[in-house]
């Protein structure tokens, strides 16, 4: 059997002030006419039984989430007691599907990412699905299109395998975010990825990783499903460590298969991100609502309830909310987080 693990935890703190603590990224409809959540799973769907997709996330999103996936059993809505970032969370799906079919293989799945060409994405998840069988994870990837310094890369190796148009190689190493000068040598090698967070497992392989990397989570995790309590789960994670699955495990096995493939993925992570995607007019500028512009470039506008009127502006974004006005330069979008710190400092949380 297949399964898919979509991780819809985080709440994309980026793109606030749209996006809040009880309203996350993944519930917000960004380019989609619905939720980024609901477009993932039905993507999703094209390749995957309803019953066999879960969605693992914080508790306080559990009934939003459910009641945008009507078509997604209740109880594959899995809710974690507390964050402990990403190897916790794919544990605990891992746990679940093993007890049901230790042979199983599963995706793993970002909530919020923007997906233009789904088609080639699910013939690299088929294909992964095949190779991940016989190896230890299979990281589903893109080849970078410009030097990017915002995602991490990983380094191919030899080829391995090739089917349906696309290449599997091994990994030769992950490498995180680098310097511009780095990311440039990286697209000019022409031998790296971007890592897009999509992986491919199989059950009982990553649970005998989990086990040799990362005893402790393992244990706590296996204790907990054994007893099958909320109580019990909530027990293990006070005493799992907080760590990536990238950090605790993905580095540090040797058999890892990469497939690049040009699927059309974005990750919408903050406010320039998504005014790349947006329709642009002669001067680059891109407004969801009503605007009048006058020797305005390069700017994006978010102002779904008012009109925007803007004179001489250059490479802004504005995003307009009931509470909060965000004006922002496009190139310090990614300090957008920083206003969230300074807020809680000054203990106005009611923003956040």
């Amino acid at each position: 059997m297949r399964y898919a693990v979509i991780m819809a935890g985080g709440a994309g703190t980026r793109l606030w002030p749209a996006a809040r603590q009880e309203s996350p990224k993944q519930l917000q409809k960004l380019i989609y006419e619905e939720p980024l959540i609901a477009v993932t799973v039905k993507r999703l769907s094209e390749a995957f039984d309803p019953d066999h997709i879960l969605v693992v996330t914080a508790q306080r999103y559990v009934d939003p989430i459910r009641s945008h996936l009507p078509s997604v059993p209740p109880d594959n809505v899995m809710s974690e007691p507390f964050g402990r970032n990403t190897a916790a969370a794919i544990a605990m799906t891992a746990f679940r599907i093993a007890r049901e079919d230790p042979d199983a293989v599963f995706g793993v799945f970002p909530a919020d990412h923007v997906i233009l060409h789904p088609d080639v994405l699910l013939r690299a998840v088929d294909f992964g699905s095949d190779l991940a069988r016989r190896h230890d994870v299979v990281d589903i990837g893109v080849p970078p299109g410009h030097p990017e310094t915002g995602y991490g890369y990983i380094e191919l190796g030899d080829l391995m395998t090739s089917r349906d148009g696309l290449d599997a190689y091994h990994v030769k190493r992950f490498v995180e975010k680098p310097t511009v000068e780095k990311a440039q040598e990286y697209l000019q090698a022409g031998n790296y990825m971007w890592n897009s967070g999509i992986f491919v497992w199989q059950a009982q392989r990553f649970l005998n990783q989990l086990q040799t990397h990362l005893p402790q989570t393992y244990e706590a995790l296996d204790t907990a499903f054994t007893d099958g309590s909320p109580e019990a789960l909530q027990h293990a994670y006070e005493s799992i460590p907080d760590i990536s699955v990238d950090y605790a495990i993905m580095e540090k096995v040797s058999d890892v298969v990469a497939i690049p493939a040009e699927f059309g993925w974005r990750d919408v992570g903050d406010w320039n991100a998504l005014y790349e995607l947006m329709s642009h007019d002669a001067d680059g500028n891109a407004s969801e609502g009503a605007s009048v512009l006058l020797d305005t470039k390069n700017s994006g506008f978010l102002m779904r309830r008012k009109l925007v009127a803007a004179i001489g502006v250059e490479d802004l974004i504005a995003v307009d909310t009931p509470d909060v006005l965000l004006l922002v330069r496009r190139d310090r979008t990614q300090d957008v987080k920083k206003i969230l710190e300074m807020l809680k400092e000054r203990g106005d949380e009611g923003y956040l």
